[in-house]
């Protein structure tokens, strides 16, 4: 997780918007029940004020998802291959 919170948010990122708060550590919330969250290696990078608590973000209408036509796991996986890089 401490390797995810000095990432640049991966949302952002996609979207090619510069960042403006800091990073959050998100946990990707997919197929668990409301008050479950996925462990800590599912996290994923995103700015504080908008794609993590933002209207727009993943508390919030989650438009930015629909934008990029991603769901939380596809956001995930952009990490992972940012982390680790491409292994193909």
């Amino acid at each position: 997780m401490e390797r995810i919170s000095k990432m640049a948010c991966i949302c952002c990122t996609l979207l090619g918007r510069t960042q403006e708060s800091k990073t959050d550590v998100h946990h990707a919330r997919v197929g668990h029940g409301g008050a479950q969250r996925a462990g800590d290696f599912c996290t994923i990078p995103l700015c504080h004020d908008d794609c993590h608590q933002g209207k727009n973000g993943v508390h919030g209408d989650q438009n930015y998802l629909r934008i990029l036509k991603m769901t939380q796991i596809d956001l995930l996986n952009a990490t992972l291959e940012r982390l680790y890089g491409e292994t193909r």
